[in-house]
């Protein structure tokens, strides 16, 4: 399911942020950083930072909008691509896999929970190696997908209970889906 133009901005805030905090980085440790920092706000609070799906990629979870805008970022060829174009750019021949922020993030589309996860999740994976942040987001909801269909949709559902998420806020988020599934 696509992105609306909300959850688009959102992301390109949140992957400022990011890129604001570090000055810059590669698009795999943003990948990563994001899944990490989605598991923990899911595990406590029991709902969804970005509206993006990850996918169970080789290497490990990937947002799929988001990769595919960054895929394309110099021809802008999505909307999200577009937005992203906007206010971040590749660093160039010698670093192409890193992005540059051109702007500080927007804080009014990130809440204070967001920001403790994104924080979380900065301080723990952003100085791991690319071996590291595979071995590490190689997690059993990433088996789960990767294992059902390679480059299978990741459940958020797996990813709470792979951080042990509690039995409530397992209950909530499976009643949560149970509800997408109706009105969809």
């Amino acid at each position: 399911m696509g992105m609306n133009g909300f959850e688009q901005r959102k992301l390109n805030e949140i992957i400022l942020y990011l890129l604001n905090v570090t000055g810059g980085m590669d698009y795999y440790h943003i990948f990563k950083i994001l899944y990490f920092a989605e598991r923990e706000h899911l595990a406590k609070w029991g709902h969804r930072m970005i509206a993006d799906d990850f996918c169970a990629l080789e290497y490990g979870p990937v947002p799929t909008h988001l990769y595919d805008a960054i895929k394309v970022l110099d021809s802008k060829g999505t909307a999200l691509a577009e937005i992203l174009y906007e206010d971040m750019r590749l660093a160039g021949v010698d670093a192409p896999n890193v992005l540059i922020p051109q702007r500080m993030a927007d804080l009014r589309y990130i809440s204070k929970s967001e920001q403790e996860a994104l924080d979380n999740s900065l301080k723990e994976n952003s100085l791991l190696t690319f071996k590291q942040l595979m071995i590490k987001s190689h997690d059993s909801a990433w088996q789960d997908a990767y294992n059902k269909k390679k480059s299978g949709k990741i459940s958020i559902l797996k990813m709470a209970e792979a951080v042990n998420a509690d039995d409530m806020i397992i209950k909530y988020i499976t009643e949560q889906l149970d509800l997408e599934n109706v009105l969809i």
